[in-house]
């Protein structure tokens, strides 16, 4: 794969929970830490990174078994338990102990789930176009499952899943990104060569789907055991989501948070599921306030 550079930002490579883990870094002032989502790679901020750089020390890792990062050798190494173990010791390399997280699609998952683990970690934290992990699974009918289609599949032990993608990925890739983006959108040319690098490498591949494993054997089991424990999400949260996206059919995304956290708020936005790069503008409306607020 190339470099995967975003102007103003320097390449790190850093020890995660036993796995290296490939960021950028680059700004100055409070730290913000991007985590991205499926299926793609750091990338993602390409078009709202030069901004965010010009208030925020920024970090933007690949998530493990994504992109340029190390992936262990079992799903079980892709819970987001063991992403947000990653992502908080790379934070931790880098001098940050405490720090706001904006996170997209899976990389939102981590860092939820790192703000329940470890709540003295995450000042704030802005996730998108996403509701928790056991919300989707509990919710799940027969067109929600076509809709998405990906988290069943994805998360099928028996490999093959990759044996599939690996027929053609590059067809597999390019009709997920037009499945979940708005009709019409166009990806940024870079950061499409960046998630077919990424996907087209069997790693990648396999990377994605013990993410969606863990997913279905591990993430709702951990989300199930804080709710029954009265666990909460006690750090601000922003919710954004796509009026195309995953969540068009939710009918009020932000009650769904509110059974998990104590301070929300947020809005629908303009485009698909891909909310940095179909609605930049919108998410810095919003984003740039609220990571400023201290």
């Amino acid at each position: 794969m190339s470099d995967g550079l975003i102007d103003g930002m320097a390449r790190r490579r850093l020890l995660g929970e036993g796995v290296e883990i490939d960021a950028l870094v680059g700004g100055s002032g409070p730290p913000l830490l991007l985590l991205h989502g499926y299926p793609q790679t750091r990338m993602i901020w390409k078009a709202v990174a030069p901004q965010l750089l010009q208030r925020f020390t920024v970090v933007a890792p690949d998530l493990r078994g994504y992109g340029r990062s190390g992936a262990g050798t079992g799903f079980e190494q892709a819970s987001k338990r063991v992403m947000a173990a990653d992502v908080r010791a790379v934070m931790r390399a880098l001098g940050h102990e405490r720090f706001a997280v904006l996170g997209h699609d899976r990389g939102g998952r981590v860092g939820y789930r790192l703000a329940l683990d470890a709540p003295e970690v995450v000042s704030r934290l802005a996730v998108l176009d996403i509701v928790p992990t056991a919300e989707v699974w509990a919710a799940m009918d027969a067109q929600t499952a076509v809709a998405m289609f990906h988290w069943p599949f994805l998360a099928q032990k028996t490999g093959l899943p990759q044996r599939l993608i690996g027929a053609d990925p590059l067809l597999f890739l390019h009709s997920e990104l037009e499945r979940m983006a708005a009709p019409g959108f166009r990806f940024d040319p870079a950061a499409m060569a960046d998630y077919a690098a990424g996907f087209t490498d069997p790693a990648g591949v396999k990377g994605a789907c013990d993410d969606y494993r863990a997913g279905w054997e591990i993430d709702p089991k951990l989300d199930e055991a804080d709710r029954a424990a009265g666990r909460r999400i006690t750090a601000p949260l922003l919710v954004l989501w796509g009026e195309e996206g995953s969540l068009k059919t939710t009918p009020d995304p932000l009650a769904v948070w509110r059974r998990w956290a104590d301070d929300v708020r947020g809005h629908v936005v303009p485009g698909g599921h891909f909310v940095p790069e179909e609605a930049p503008d919108a998410l810095l409306a919003e984003a740039l306030p609220f990571f400023s607020d201290t």
